[in-house]
């Protein structure tokens, strides 16, 4: 195998970020003395401990993009820091064995998440088709909005009472859910990659508008979020993208927190550095010490086994959080379907299952830009690394964006041109990254 110049890229990047990596949690030390399990400073153990993670370099840079490698690439960092953080932790576990278990069930969980390859049917649907799915998904966020409103809204402090302020039912919770996690995010992919920048602006004021339901800080950043991904990924390589996408914004929390001279900055740092990069890390920590000496969950935090068999604990974010006093930490499928639900010896087989589910993603996405697959996903990742795999799969969404996906016609042509233009004799072009011919222009 011949390395290209973007291979290397990558390959040097990603060391890079994890050395910033260890910076950030150091400093997420300092700024949050309440989360103990931090320690200032660097230990040789703690240096020679994190090196094994450097063994998952080689395959980021030998894989192609896909929906699998935005996922792997998240919870490399995850469990890198989870490693890392498990030299300094405080709490009582085999620190040891639960450091190779979670390394053990990321290297599961990225055999079918970058090695899945198998081709899916797909339905021909026409251009017109689309636009309908367009509009009815459109009206479908209207009206879950409308729904919403009618019960209340609350501007408040995403992480204070006003949370739970306005009571609603269940199903408005979980179409809410599935609207801000999945659905508004691939109409700005729709428009955005089309160009049409009225409609992609009006979805993100439209995303907007939901923080007074769900007053929650994934919601207030998705309209900064989202077009941050589509220049990104516009401009790099969408493996480097993938890299930058984390390194840039922690490069910027950690600015903030070199200035940290008002409650401004320490916004951008927390929600960046601590929310975005140590949490899913750091709740690796808290589960392994919590179900170290308690009896599992067996997936009964799964609402249909709940009613099915008898469950020690009620949710496990709130049940760990009136331990740890830390904050409500729901936790990704290494922690939850992982750790909770078969505990350490068994996380790895876990992960490998979690992860062919996920590989779906992949596999009804071929067809897709990278961009737009990037775009779309954007806030399901975030879900992925922060709630049980089934919760992700039905109340954030990830089901129906899959759906979504499957359904859009492939991009190099047909989704990107109008009837009229579809109708005149197409032009080849030689694609370079994603093309497409409209009329005599090439698009990408």
């Amino acid at each position: 195998m011949t390395l290209t110049r973007g291979d290397l890229v990558v390959g040097v990047t990603i060391p890079g970020f994890f050395v910033l990596s260890v910076a950030s949690m150091i400093a997420c030390g300092h700024a949050f003395p309440a989360m103990h399990v931090w320690r200032s400073g660097i230990t040789a153990q703690a240096v020679l401990g994190i090196t094994i993670m450097v063994a998952f370099v080689p395959a980021f840079v030998a894989a192609r993009f896909s929906f699998g490698y935005l996922v792997g690439f998240s919870l490399l960092s995850a469990v890198f820091g989870f490693v890392w953080l498990s030299f300094f932790s405080a709490f009582d576990y085999p620190h040891a064995i639960a450091r190779w278990a979670m390394i053990a069930a990321l290297a599961a969980a990225m055999i079918p998440l970058m090695l899945q390859n198998i081709p899916v049917w797909r339905p021909d649907l026409s251009y017109a088709a689309v636009k309908r799915i367009v509009v009815l998904l459109l009206a479908s966020c209207l009206a879950v909005l409308i729904g919403d409103i009618s019960y209340g809204a609350n501007l408040g402090d995403p992480y204070g009472a006003a949370r739970t302020a306005v009571v609603r039912p269940a199903l408005m919770n979980y179409l809410t859910g599935i609207m801000t996690g999945a659905v508004l995010p691939y109409l700005f992919a729709h428009f955005a990659w089309r160009s049409r920048w009225m409609p992609a602006a009006g979805v993100l004021l439209l995303a907007l508008c939901f923080y007074p339901v769900v007053n929650n800080k994934t919601v207030l950043l998705l309209p900064i979020w989202l077009p941050f991904l589509f220049w990104l990924y516009g401009r790099f390589d969408p493996r480097l993208a993938t890299v930058l996408a984390f390194l840039i914004p922690m490069i910027v929390g950690l600015l903030a927190f070199a200035v940290l001279v008002s409650d401004k900055t320490y916004i951008v740092f927390s929600t960046i550095n601590l929310r975005f990069v140590a949490i899913p890390s750091l709740a690796l920590d808290q589960y392994a010490d919590f179900f170290a000496n308690r009896e599992l969950t067996r997936f009964c935090q799964i609402t249909v086994l709940r009613y099915i068999t008898a469950c020690p604990y009620g949710e496990l974010g709130p049940t760990l959080g009136a331990i740890y006093q830390d904050g409500n930490f729901n936790a990704s499928f290494l922690a939850t379907e992982g750790i909770a639900s078969v505990g350490l010896a068994l996380a790895p087989v876990s992960a490998f299952v979690c992860g062919l589910i996920l590989s779906v993603g992949s596999m009804v996405s071929k067809h897709l830009s990278p961009r737009f697959i990037a775009v779309s996903s954007g806030i399901a990742v975030q879900a992925i690394m922060n709630v049980p795999l089934t919760t992700g799969l039905l109340s954030n969404g990830i089901a129906l964006l899959f759906l979504l996906w499957w359904l859009t016609p492939e991009q190099r042509v047909a989704l990107s041109v109008s009837p009229e233009q579809a109708a005149q004799p197409r032009q080849r072009c030689r694609p370079r990254g994603v093309l497409i011919c409209r009329g005599s222009r090439q698009v990408q």
